[in-house]
């Protein structure tokens, strides 16, 4: 009678792992997490999103799942606590967003991912409100750069994101390379990039890995522990953050300079188990404005749990 309830028991548990379908994650990103003394530019953000998976109705795609997202990024000069207006050498502006977001994988394990979303900047945005209080819960100076923040703007944005298998498929793999293309348009941003990606370690097929947000497994012998490289290059033909409002015809007080064409650089670690996973991600981007004196450097730090 033991044997037939612990077998029964395994077996529910293992029914339950094979039917995770939902998922939270929390993401916070800040300047500070590389370095202490690295301050300025993106200097925090922070995103909660709810996915959600379904099998797919059609021959075409083989799994599919579905994310709704709420977020901030606060931008400030290259150090938050310049004062004077000489100094400032980019728009300072928080930006306020919600988004549907949706990734579907076909039988080759090709990814295709597309998201709207909807968003403002300036004060609307709440981005002065909110690192001023981060400060105070960390004993810091209270940023005075917001009284010249960007005007407020509310818009649009639709983007996708294409990434092919291209590395022989197996269950459990060492090494990959993922080539990433993806598109905004908008009247936030405008812009599209292209890379690849590089990893090395344990980690999942394309549908069921924690690079694309989406470890749902069913044994613990499919625990991911990877570390990726990710550079690409980034066009980009408007950017609300560096110059204000597309509709708005007022002169902003810091005025950007967008810059065309930079360089985007992520290098993570991830570990991914059942029911939780855990990350790390270093980030350089180049000058999103010409006015900055460098690139801005930043981590990331994301959390989820799936049930």
């Amino acid at each position: 009678m033991r044997f037939l309830i612990t077998i029964v028991f395994f077996a529910t548990a293992f029914t339950n792992l094979l039917a995770q379908r939902n998922q939270v994650q929390i993401v916070s990103e800040n300047d500070s997490y590389t370095s202490i003394n690295n301050d300025g530019y993106y200097t925090n953000g922070f995103k909660i999103a709810y996915k959600w998976r379904k099998k797919a109705a059609d021959t075409i795609v083989l799994s599919r799942t579905n994310q709704l997202e709420i977020g901030q990024h606060i931008y400030n000069a290259r150090h938050g606590l310049l004062w004077a207006l000489s100094s400032m050498d980019r728009p300072i502006t928080g930006y306020l967003y919600g988004s549907f977001q949706q990734t579907n994988f076909n039988k080759k394990r090709d990814v295709l991912r597309w998201e709207i979303s909807a968003g403002t900047i300036g004060k609307p945005a709440f981005g002065e409100e909110v690192q001023n209080l981060i400060h105070k819960i960390v004993n810091v100076s209270k940023v005075t750069q917001w009284k010249y923040q960007l005007r407020p703007g509310f818009g649009i944005n639709a983007s996708a994101t294409w990434s092919p298998q291209v590395v022989k498929n197996s269950e459990l793999k060492k090494f990959d390379i993922k080539p990433i293309a993806s598109a905004t348009l908008g009247n936030i941003f405008t812009n599209a990039t292209i890379g690849s990606a590089v990893l090395l370690g344990k980690f999942n097929e394309n549908m069921r890995s924690n690079f694309w947000d989406n470890h749902y497994s069913g044994s613990k012998n499919q625990k991911e522990f990877f570390f990726y490289f990710y550079p690409a290059v980034h066009v980009q033909a408007y950017n609300a953050t560096v110059q204000g409002s597309m509709f708005n015809d007022q002169t902003e007080i810091i005025e950007g300079k967008l810059n065309p064409v930079l360089f985007h650089g992520r290098a993570g670690i991830v570990y991914a188990r059942s029911k939780y996973s855990l990350s790390y991600v270093g980030a350089y981007e180049g000058k999103q404005s010409l006015a900055q004196k460098k690139g801005q450097l930043y981590g990331s730090i994301q959390l989820a749990f799936r049930w």
